[in-house]
Protein backbone atom coordinates (compact mmCIF):
# COMPACT_ATOMS: atom_id res chain seq x y z
CA UNK A 1 0.00 0.00 0.00
CA UNK A 2 1.40 3.78 -0.99
CA UNK A 3 1.98 5.04 2.34
CA UNK A 4 2.10 8.58 0.89
CA UNK A 5 -0.95 9.43 0.60
CA UNK A 6 -1.62 8.99 4.48
CA UNK A 7 0.62 11.57 5.60
CA UNK A 8 -2.29 14.08 4.94
CA UNK A 9 -4.67 12.29 7.92
CA UNK A 10 -3.72 14.46 11.36
CA UNK A 11 -4.76 14.48 14.98
CA UNK A 12 -5.18 17.31 16.67
CA UNK A 13 -3.31 18.96 20.05
CA UNK A 14 -4.74 21.44 21.39
CA UNK A 15 -3.75 24.20 24.28
CA UNK A 16 -5.67 23.19 27.66
CA UNK A 17 -6.08 26.66 29.27
CA UNK A 18 -7.68 28.45 26.21
CA UNK A 19 -9.09 24.82 24.14
CA UNK A 20 -7.11 26.19 20.86
CA UNK A 21 -5.43 24.26 18.46
CA UNK A 22 -1.81 24.75 19.70
CA UNK A 23 -0.04 21.71 17.06
CA UNK A 24 -0.46 19.28 14.23
CA UNK A 25 0.71 15.79 14.85
CA UNK A 26 0.48 13.79 11.60
CA UNK A 27 -0.74 10.06 12.04
CA UNK A 28 2.23 7.29 11.63
CA UNK A 29 1.36 6.36 8.41
CA UNK A 30 2.91 3.07 8.65
CA UNK A 31 1.08 2.05 11.52
CA UNK A 32 -1.89 3.58 9.77
CA UNK A 33 -1.41 0.96 6.71
CA UNK A 34 -0.79 -1.83 9.22
CA UNK A 35 -4.56 -1.19 10.55
CA UNK A 36 -6.07 -0.84 7.86
CA UNK A 37 -7.62 -4.34 6.26
CA UNK A 38 -7.66 -5.19 2.46
CA UNK A 39 -10.96 -4.21 2.19
CA UNK A 40 -12.76 -1.84 4.73
CA UNK A 41 -16.55 -2.16 5.30
CA UNK A 42 -17.78 1.09 6.59
CA UNK A 43 -20.91 1.66 8.05
CA UNK A 44 -22.39 5.04 8.27
CA UNK A 45 -25.22 6.68 9.74
CA UNK A 46 -26.78 10.22 8.54
CA UNK A 47 -30.07 11.89 9.68
CA UNK A 48 -29.80 13.70 6.16
CA UNK A 49 -30.04 12.29 3.08
CA UNK A 50 -31.25 13.00 -0.52
CA UNK A 51 -33.61 14.18 -1.79
CA UNK A 52 -32.12 16.77 1.20
CA UNK A 53 -29.20 18.45 0.20
CA UNK A 54 -26.64 19.72 2.45
CA UNK A 55 -22.96 19.47 3.28
CA UNK A 56 -23.23 16.23 5.29
CA UNK A 57 -25.04 14.77 2.09
CA UNK A 58 -22.48 15.92 0.11
CA UNK A 59 -19.45 14.90 1.53
CA UNK A 60 -21.23 11.61 2.25
CA UNK A 61 -21.56 10.98 -1.43
CA UNK A 62 -17.76 12.01 -2.08
CA UNK A 63 -16.51 10.04 0.73
CA UNK A 64 -18.06 7.15 -0.50
CA UNK A 65 -17.14 7.08 -4.15
CA UNK A 66 -13.75 7.84 -3.37
CA UNK A 67 -13.42 4.78 -1.08
CA UNK A 68 -15.31 2.69 -3.21
CA UNK A 69 -12.07 3.74 -6.15
CA UNK A 70 -10.25 2.47 -3.33
CA UNK A 71 -11.42 -0.60 -3.10
CA UNK A 72 -13.47 -0.14 0.11
CA UNK A 73 -17.47 -0.74 0.67
CA UNK A 74 -19.87 1.60 2.44
CA UNK A 75 -23.44 1.18 3.80
CA UNK A 76 -25.62 4.18 4.34
CA UNK A 77 -27.91 4.04 7.00
CA UNK A 78 -30.82 6.83 6.16
CA UNK A 79 -34.17 8.16 6.80
CA UNK A 80 -36.49 6.51 4.44
CA UNK A 81 -37.90 9.17 2.01
CA UNK A 82 -40.56 8.14 -0.94
CA UNK A 83 -37.99 10.46 -3.31
CA UNK A 84 -35.05 8.26 -2.95
CA UNK A 85 -33.98 5.74 -5.83
CA UNK A 86 -33.76 1.90 -5.06
CA UNK A 87 -30.33 1.63 -3.75
CA UNK A 88 -28.42 -1.70 -1.81
CA UNK A 89 -26.13 0.01 -0.63
CA UNK A 90 -28.79 2.05 1.21
CA UNK A 91 -30.53 0.92 4.61
CA UNK A 92 -33.37 2.90 4.98
CA UNK A 93 -35.24 3.20 8.09
CA UNK A 94 -38.85 4.27 8.70
CA UNK A 95 -39.15 7.76 8.86
CA UNK A 96 -41.61 10.95 8.93
CA UNK A 97 -41.62 14.49 8.33
CA UNK A 98 -40.74 16.83 11.31
CA UNK A 99 -41.87 19.89 9.73
CA UNK A 100 -38.18 21.81 9.83
CA UNK A 101 -36.32 22.25 6.69
CA UNK A 102 -36.99 19.03 5.41
CA UNK A 103 -35.67 17.12 7.82
CA UNK A 104 -37.10 13.81 8.64
CA UNK A 105 -37.00 12.05 11.56
CA UNK A 106 -36.62 8.32 11.64
CA UNK A 107 -37.68 5.45 14.04
CA UNK A 108 -35.90 5.15 17.61
CA UNK A 109 -33.13 2.58 17.14
CA UNK A 110 -34.17 -0.77 18.02
CA UNK A 111 -32.31 -4.00 18.36
CA UNK A 112 -33.57 -5.32 15.23
CA UNK A 113 -32.36 -2.57 13.53
CA UNK A 114 -28.73 -3.19 14.67
CA UNK A 115 -29.39 -6.59 13.39
CA UNK A 116 -30.11 -5.52 9.79
CA UNK A 117 -26.54 -3.69 10.26
CA UNK A 118 -25.15 -6.51 11.52
CA UNK A 119 -26.16 -8.77 8.56
CA UNK A 120 -23.70 -6.69 6.30
CA UNK A 121 -20.75 -7.42 8.51
CA UNK A 122 -18.83 -3.87 8.78
CA UNK A 123 -15.57 -3.35 10.18
CA UNK A 124 -16.06 0.51 11.22
CA UNK A 125 -19.21 2.41 12.17
CA UNK A 126 -19.15 6.19 11.49
CA UNK A 127 -21.80 8.49 12.53
CA UNK A 128 -22.52 12.10 10.82
CA UNK A 129 -25.39 13.45 12.49
CA UNK A 130 -26.80 13.29 15.87
CA UNK A 131 -30.31 12.51 15.21
CA UNK A 132 -32.31 8.97 15.77
CA UNK A 133 -29.90 7.59 13.18
CA UNK A 134 -26.60 8.70 14.38
CA UNK A 135 -27.83 7.79 17.71
CA UNK A 136 -28.77 4.20 16.20
CA UNK A 137 -24.97 4.27 15.11
CA UNK A 138 -23.43 4.46 18.30
CA UNK A 139 -26.21 1.99 20.07
CA UNK A 140 -24.90 -0.52 17.29
CA UNK A 141 -21.39 -0.23 17.31
CA UNK A 142 -21.68 -0.66 21.19
CA UNK A 143 -23.47 -4.00 20.97
CA UNK A 144 -21.64 -5.05 18.03
CA UNK A 145 -18.06 -3.99 19.18
CA UNK A 146 -17.46 -2.18 16.74
CA UNK A 147 -14.91 0.83 16.48
CA UNK A 148 -17.03 3.93 16.89
CA UNK A 149 -15.76 7.07 14.20
CA UNK A 150 -17.58 10.41 14.63
CA UNK A 151 -17.50 13.30 12.53
CA UNK A 152 -18.62 16.88 14.07
CA UNK A 153 -20.52 18.67 10.85
CA UNK A 154 -22.58 20.49 12.70
CA UNK A 155 -22.28 23.85 14.84
CA UNK A 156 -25.05 22.39 17.57
CA UNK A 157 -25.08 25.71 19.68
CA UNK A 158 -25.62 27.69 16.66
CA UNK A 159 -28.61 25.66 15.24
CA UNK A 160 -30.24 25.44 18.58
CA UNK A 161 -30.43 28.87 18.48
CA UNK A 162 -31.23 29.81 15.01
CA UNK A 163 -34.17 27.72 15.72
CA UNK A 164 -34.92 28.95 18.95
CA UNK A 165 -35.35 24.77 20.20
CA UNK A 166 -36.83 25.18 23.94
CA UNK A 167 -34.37 23.93 26.82
CA UNK A 168 -37.31 21.75 28.02
CA UNK A 169 -37.67 20.07 24.62
CA UNK A 170 -33.51 19.98 24.58
CA UNK A 171 -34.00 18.23 27.98
CA UNK A 172 -36.12 15.71 26.65
CA UNK A 173 -34.58 14.70 24.11
CA UNK A 174 -31.22 14.57 26.18
CA UNK A 175 -33.12 12.26 28.77
CA UNK A 176 -33.92 10.03 25.97
CA UNK A 177 -30.91 9.43 24.28
CA UNK A 178 -28.98 8.79 27.80
CA UNK A 179 -31.70 6.13 28.47
CA UNK A 180 -31.22 3.79 25.15
CA UNK A 181 -27.54 4.38 25.30
CA UNK A 182 -27.70 2.80 29.49
CA UNK A 183 -25.69 6.03 30.74
CA UNK A 184 -27.23 8.40 33.51
CA UNK A 185 -28.65 11.59 32.15
CA UNK A 186 -25.62 14.31 32.11
CA UNK A 187 -26.09 17.10 35.49
CA UNK A 188 -26.85 20.14 33.23
CA UNK A 189 -25.76 23.37 35.49
CA UNK A 190 -28.98 25.51 37.54
CA UNK A 191 -29.28 28.81 36.70
CA UNK A 192 -27.69 31.35 33.83
CA UNK A 193 -29.53 32.97 30.98
CA UNK A 194 -32.31 31.02 28.80
CA UNK A 195 -29.15 30.96 26.05
CA UNK A 196 -26.65 29.84 28.48
CA UNK A 197 -29.15 26.92 29.51
CA UNK A 198 -29.90 25.93 26.04
CA UNK A 199 -26.15 25.68 25.22
CA UNK A 200 -25.53 23.53 28.54
CA UNK A 201 -28.25 21.43 27.20
CA UNK A 202 -26.51 21.17 24.16
CA UNK A 203 -23.08 20.56 25.27
CA UNK A 204 -23.82 18.02 27.73
CA UNK A 205 -25.41 16.29 24.69
CA UNK A 206 -22.34 16.04 22.59
CA UNK A 207 -20.47 14.93 25.67
CA UNK A 208 -22.90 12.18 25.89
CA UNK A 209 -22.67 11.49 22.13
CA UNK A 210 -18.89 11.29 21.44
CA UNK A 211 -18.37 9.76 24.82
CA UNK A 212 -17.56 6.10 22.82
CA UNK A 213 -15.92 7.53 19.84
CA UNK A 214 -12.99 5.56 18.92
CA UNK A 215 -11.82 8.88 16.69
CA UNK A 216 -14.17 12.21 16.58
CA UNK A 217 -13.13 14.20 12.94
CA UNK A 218 -13.70 18.04 12.65
CA UNK A 219 -13.49 19.27 9.30
CA UNK A 220 -11.81 22.77 10.26
CA UNK A 221 -10.35 23.81 13.77
CA UNK A 222 -13.28 26.69 13.17
CA UNK A 223 -15.43 24.45 15.21
CA UNK A 224 -13.04 24.92 18.22
CA UNK A 225 -13.35 28.27 18.53
CA UNK A 226 -16.87 27.77 19.02
CA UNK A 227 -17.50 25.34 21.39
CA UNK A 228 -15.32 22.89 23.46
CA UNK A 229 -15.40 19.24 22.44
CA UNK A 230 -15.65 17.03 25.34
CA UNK A 231 -13.09 14.65 23.55
CA UNK A 232 -9.00 13.68 24.36
CA UNK A 233 -6.58 14.98 21.85
CA UNK A 234 -5.88 11.83 20.98
CA UNK A 235 -9.02 10.99 19.96
CA UNK A 236 -9.77 14.21 17.58
CA UNK A 237 -8.35 14.52 14.14
CA UNK A 238 -8.61 16.87 11.45
CA UNK A 239 -10.18 15.35 8.12
CA UNK A 240 -11.35 18.60 5.88
CA UNK A 241 -13.70 17.10 3.77
CA UNK A 242 -12.56 16.57 -0.08
CA UNK A 243 -15.28 17.67 -2.88
CA UNK A 244 -15.36 17.97 -6.83
CA UNK A 245 -17.50 19.14 -9.75
CA UNK A 246 -19.56 17.48 -12.38
CA UNK A 247 -18.73 18.54 -15.95
CA UNK A 248 -20.59 20.78 -17.66
CA UNK A 249 -20.20 21.86 -21.26
CA UNK A 250 -19.18 24.97 -21.62
CA UNK A 251 -21.80 26.98 -22.91
CA UNK A 252 -23.49 25.67 -19.16
CA UNK A 253 -22.70 29.21 -17.77
CA UNK A 254 -24.02 31.11 -20.69
CA UNK A 255 -27.35 29.01 -20.63
CA UNK A 256 -27.74 29.57 -16.80
CA UNK A 257 -27.85 33.07 -17.43
CA UNK A 258 -30.68 32.87 -20.57
CA UNK A 259 -32.46 30.28 -18.63
CA UNK A 260 -33.26 32.74 -15.65
CA UNK A 261 -33.47 36.22 -17.45
CA UNK A 262 -29.43 37.44 -16.34
CA UNK A 263 -27.82 39.79 -19.22
CA UNK A 264 -24.58 38.55 -20.61
CA UNK A 265 -22.97 41.69 -19.49
CA UNK A 266 -24.90 41.70 -15.68
CA UNK A 267 -22.35 40.92 -13.15
CA UNK A 268 -23.43 37.73 -10.43
CA UNK A 269 -22.96 37.40 -6.76
CA UNK A 270 -23.90 33.76 -5.95
CA UNK A 271 -24.96 32.20 -2.73
CA UNK A 272 -25.90 28.65 -3.00
CA UNK A 273 -27.35 26.66 0.03
CA UNK A 274 -29.98 26.35 2.21
CA UNK A 275 -31.76 30.13 1.61
CA UNK A 276 -32.34 30.10 5.76
CA UNK A 277 -31.84 31.76 8.79
CA UNK A 278 -28.86 30.38 10.08
CA UNK A 279 -26.93 30.66 6.79
CA UNK A 280 -26.95 34.85 7.47
CA UNK A 281 -28.96 35.50 4.44
CA UNK A 282 -30.01 38.84 6.38
CA UNK A 283 -26.59 40.04 6.39
CA UNK A 284 -26.53 39.02 2.62
CA UNK A 285 -29.40 41.04 1.23
CA UNK A 286 -28.69 44.09 3.52
CA UNK A 287 -25.01 44.18 2.09
CA UNK A 288 -26.24 43.45 -1.72
CA UNK A 289 -29.07 46.03 -1.09
CA UNK A 290 -26.26 48.64 -0.60
CA UNK A 291 -23.86 47.13 -3.56
CA UNK A 292 -26.68 47.50 -5.60
CA UNK A 293 -26.25 51.87 -5.48
CA UNK A 294 -22.35 51.63 -6.61
CA UNK A 295 -23.08 48.59 -9.10
CA UNK A 296 -26.22 49.02 -11.01
CA UNK A 297 -26.19 46.03 -13.28
CA UNK A 298 -25.13 43.33 -10.17
CA UNK A 299 -27.75 40.50 -10.20
CA UNK A 300 -27.90 38.35 -6.85
CA UNK A 301 -28.67 34.64 -7.45
CA UNK A 302 -29.68 32.64 -4.47
CA UNK A 303 -29.35 28.85 -5.11
CA UNK A 304 -30.93 26.33 -2.29
CA UNK A 305 -34.25 25.73 -0.67
CA UNK A 306 -36.62 28.04 1.11
CA UNK A 307 -38.13 27.06 3.90
CA UNK A 308 -39.66 30.37 5.02
CA UNK A 309 -40.46 32.09 1.44
CA UNK A 310 -42.63 34.98 3.72
CA UNK A 311 -38.91 36.02 5.74
CA UNK A 312 -37.28 35.45 2.59
CA UNK A 313 -39.43 37.89 0.70
CA UNK A 314 -39.62 40.45 3.16
CA UNK A 315 -36.00 40.73 3.51
CA UNK A 316 -35.72 40.68 -0.55
CA UNK A 317 -38.47 43.48 0.18
CA UNK A 318 -36.45 45.34 2.99
CA UNK A 319 -33.00 45.92 1.10
CA UNK A 320 -35.47 46.69 -1.96
CA UNK A 321 -33.65 44.01 -4.55
CA UNK A 322 -36.57 41.96 -5.52
CA UNK A 323 -36.11 42.94 -8.77
CA UNK A 324 -32.21 41.76 -8.80
CA UNK A 325 -32.64 38.53 -7.17
CA UNK A 326 -32.84 35.00 -8.46
CA UNK A 327 -34.45 32.40 -6.65
CA UNK A 328 -33.77 28.82 -8.22
CA UNK A 329 -34.59 27.10 -5.41
CA UNK A 330 -32.58 23.29 -4.95
CA UNK A 331 -30.77 22.23 -8.04
CA UNK A 332 -29.26 19.22 -9.17
CA UNK A 333 -25.42 19.11 -9.02
CA UNK A 334 -25.09 20.00 -12.73
CA UNK A 335 -27.27 22.71 -12.63
CA UNK A 336 -25.41 24.24 -9.80
CA UNK A 337 -22.39 24.04 -10.91
CA UNK A 338 -23.58 25.72 -13.68
CA UNK A 339 -24.56 28.69 -11.61
CA UNK A 340 -20.97 29.07 -10.87
CA UNK A 341 -19.96 28.59 -13.84
CA UNK A 342 -22.25 31.75 -15.11
CA UNK A 343 -21.10 33.90 -11.62
CA UNK A 344 -18.79 36.37 -10.95
CA UNK A 345 -18.40 36.45 -6.99
CA UNK A 346 -19.34 34.14 -4.06
CA UNK A 347 -21.18 35.26 -1.12
CA UNK A 348 -20.44 32.95 2.50
CA UNK A 349 -22.27 35.20 4.87
CA UNK A 350 -22.80 31.85 7.25
CA UNK A 351 -21.10 31.67 10.80
CA UNK A 352 -22.43 28.23 11.57
CA UNK A 353 -20.67 26.05 9.08
CA UNK A 354 -17.57 24.20 10.24
CA UNK A 355 -16.40 24.13 6.97
CA UNK A 356 -18.36 25.22 4.05
CA UNK A 357 -18.23 22.59 1.44
CA UNK A 358 -20.00 25.04 -1.40
CA UNK A 359 -16.85 27.35 -0.79
CA UNK A 360 -14.23 24.70 -2.33
CA UNK A 361 -17.07 24.31 -4.61
CA UNK A 362 -17.12 27.94 -5.83
CA UNK A 363 -13.36 28.00 -5.84
CA UNK A 364 -12.98 25.11 -8.08
CA UNK A 365 -15.13 26.60 -10.35
CA UNK A 366 -12.70 29.51 -9.96
CA UNK A 367 -14.92 32.02 -8.29
CA UNK A 368 -13.36 34.18 -4.99
CA UNK A 369 -15.42 34.37 -1.89
CA UNK A 370 -16.33 36.98 0.50
CA UNK A 371 -17.01 35.25 3.88
CA UNK A 372 -18.52 36.65 7.21
CA UNK A 373 -16.47 34.14 9.57
CA UNK A 374 -13.23 34.86 10.74
CA UNK A 375 -12.41 31.75 12.28
CA UNK A 376 -13.75 29.87 9.18
CA UNK A 377 -11.74 32.24 6.46
CA UNK A 378 -8.13 31.60 8.83
CA UNK A 379 -8.76 27.60 8.54
CA UNK A 380 -9.66 24.85 6.62
CA UNK A 381 -7.71 24.14 3.00
CA UNK A 382 -8.53 27.42 1.77
CA UNK A 383 -6.85 29.55 5.07
CA UNK A 384 -6.68 32.74 3.88
CA UNK A 385 -7.56 32.76 -0.08
CA UNK A 386 -11.24 34.72 0.34
CA UNK A 387 -12.16 37.99 1.83
CA UNK A 388 -12.87 38.64 5.16
CA UNK A 389 -15.76 40.60 5.28
CA UNK A 390 -17.12 39.74 8.83
CA UNK A 391 -20.63 41.01 9.77
CA UNK A 392 -21.04 44.51 8.84
CA UNK A 393 -23.20 45.40 5.95
CA UNK A 394 -21.45 48.21 4.65
CA UNK A 395 -18.23 46.04 4.84
CA UNK A 396 -19.70 43.27 3.10
CA UNK A 397 -20.53 45.38 0.38
CA UNK A 398 -17.57 47.31 -0.08
CA UNK A 399 -16.20 43.55 -0.10
CA UNK A 400 -18.38 42.44 -3.29
CA UNK A 401 -17.71 45.61 -4.72
CA UNK A 402 -13.58 45.39 -4.39
CA UNK A 403 -14.44 42.29 -6.07
CA UNK A 404 -16.74 42.99 -8.86
CA UNK A 405 -15.26 45.98 -10.22
CA UNK A 406 -11.52 44.49 -10.15
CA UNK A 407 -11.58 41.96 -12.70
CA UNK A 408 -8.04 41.18 -12.73
CA UNK A 409 -7.79 41.13 -8.35
CA UNK A 410 -11.29 39.05 -8.64
CA UNK A 411 -8.99 36.27 -11.39
CA UNK A 412 -5.95 36.32 -8.91
CA UNK A 413 -7.95 35.34 -5.80
CA UNK A 414 -10.21 33.00 -8.24
CA UNK A 415 -7.02 31.02 -9.31
CA UNK A 416 -5.04 31.17 -6.33
CA UNK A 417 -8.94 29.43 -4.56
CA UNK A 418 -9.12 26.95 -7.21
CA UNK A 419 -5.47 25.96 -6.91
CA UNK A 420 -5.75 25.16 -3.38
CA UNK A 421 -9.01 23.75 -3.45
CA UNK A 422 -7.94 21.28 -6.52
CA UNK A 423 -4.98 19.85 -3.61
CA UNK A 424 -7.87 18.50 -1.35
CA UNK A 425 -9.33 16.27 -3.86
CA UNK A 426 -12.01 13.62 -3.30
CA UNK A 427 -9.03 10.83 -3.79
CA UNK A 428 -7.22 12.40 -0.61
CA UNK A 429 -9.75 12.78 1.13
CA UNK A 430 -10.48 9.33 1.09
CA UNK A 431 -6.81 8.06 1.76
CA UNK A 432 -7.35 10.76 4.88
CA UNK A 433 -10.03 8.96 6.05
CA UNK A 434 -8.77 5.15 5.56
CA UNK A 435 -5.86 6.14 7.78
CA UNK A 436 -8.39 7.36 10.01
CA UNK A 437 -10.58 4.19 9.93
CA UNK A 438 -7.12 1.84 10.61
CA UNK A 439 -6.47 4.16 14.08
CA UNK A 440 -9.74 3.60 15.29
CA UNK A 441 -9.15 0.02 14.87
CA UNK A 442 -5.97 -0.43 16.40
CA UNK A 443 -7.51 2.17 19.17
CA UNK A 444 -10.60 0.05 19.65
CA UNK A 445 -8.80 -3.16 19.96
CA UNK A 446 -6.24 -1.79 22.52
CA UNK A 447 -6.33 -1.42 26.67
CA UNK A 448 -7.27 2.00 26.34
CA UNK A 449 -10.69 1.39 25.97
CA UNK A 450 -11.03 -0.49 29.10
CA UNK A 451 -9.33 2.26 30.73
CA UNK A 452 -11.90 4.83 29.69
CA UNK A 453 -14.51 2.46 30.68
CA UNK A 454 -13.12 2.40 34.12
CA UNK A 455 -12.70 6.35 34.02
CA UNK A 456 -16.87 6.83 33.63
CA UNK A 457 -17.27 7.86 30.31
CA UNK A 458 -19.86 5.45 29.46
CA UNK A 459 -20.62 1.98 29.86
CA UNK A 460 -19.01 -0.47 26.98
CA UNK A 461 -19.51 -4.03 25.72
CA UNK A 462 -17.08 -6.49 23.76
CA UNK A 463 -15.30 -4.59 21.28
CA UNK A 464 -14.29 -7.63 19.47
CA UNK A 465 -14.71 -6.94 15.47
CA UNK A 466 -17.66 -9.01 13.26
CA UNK A 467 -14.92 -10.97 10.87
Amino acid sequence: MDLRPLLGARRFRRAVAHGELASVVPLDPAAAARDIPPTLRIAHFTDTYVPRRDGVVTSLQTLTAAMSELGHSSLLVVPRHPDQPADEDLLRLFSVPCGVAQFRLAAWPRSRHVERVAHWLPHVVHVHTPGPVGLLGIFAARRLGLPLVQTYHTDLRAYADAYRLPSRVLSGVLRCYARRLGSPKPEIPRGGSRVERRHAIVDAGTGLLLADADAVLVPTPAILTRCRLPVDDDRLYLAPAGVGLPRIPPDAGPEFRRRHGIGPDERVVLFVGRVNREKGIDLLTEAFGRLRRVVADARLVLVGAVYEPRWVQRLLEQAGIVDRTVLTGQLPPEEVAAAYAASDVFAFPSLTDTQGLVVQEAALAGLPTVLADAALHASGPLAGTGVLAGTDPMRFAEALEDLLTNPAYRAKLGAEARRRAQRNSPAAYAQRMAAIYGQAVRRASSATRLVRADRGRGPFRSRRLIA
